[in-house]
């Protein structure tokens, strides 16, 4: 095969991947969700732990100001961090200053979550909320807050179909 050939076929297969890759979706979960946006949901510490994980941050201003608009509430104002969510009851762990996979990797090592994400089970909000404070109490940057969803949740109903009993 020729030199140019060889140019032309890769210039061919680069733009076909590259058309491939613009035309792939979003994940189905990122983007505004009651007032606030979310992105990156995946199961918190395992698929049987019946919660989900998500960067949950304030939108943009009108201005351009990333991240800055008002929260639906006044405590979500100026929050960026992650929300975790027991998909059967709406009731979700908001922790400001901590990354998604910080908070991953921190909680599921926790005597409060290790026991039961090993075993395949279930995990209790009252532990995620022991294992959050054992973890981030100290912390004076890091907020947390107990909130409940009233409708279920675009990750709850990827990641847990029909576990929504709200």
């Amino acid at each position: 095969m020729s030199l140019a050939a060889r140019i032309s076929l890769g210039l061919g297969l680069s733009l076909a991947t590259g058309a491939a890759q613009a035309l792939t979706p979003l994940p189905p979960c990122d983007g505004e969700e009651g007032g606030m946006m979310v992105y990156g949901a995946e199961y918190m510490g395992n698929a049987a732990s019946g919660m989900a994980l998500e960067m949950y941050v304030n939108k943009t201003t009108a201005e351009g100001s990333i991240a800055a608009a008002p929260g639906p509430i006044p405590q979500l104002d100026n929050f960026n961090g992650v929300r975790i969510t027991e998909c059967r009851s709406g009731q979700f762990l908001a922790i400001h200053g901590v990354a998604p996979d910080e908070a991953q990797l921190g909680l599921s090592a926790t005597e409060f979550l290790r026991p039961s994400l090993k075993a395949g089970r279930r995990v209790a909000m009252a532990d995620l909320r022991k294992a959050a404070k054992a973890l981030y109490g100290d912390d004076t940057y890091v907020r947390m807050m107990m909130l409940r969803e009233t409708e279920e949740t675009c990750a709850c109903r990827e990641l847990y179909p029909g576990a929504w009993q709200n």
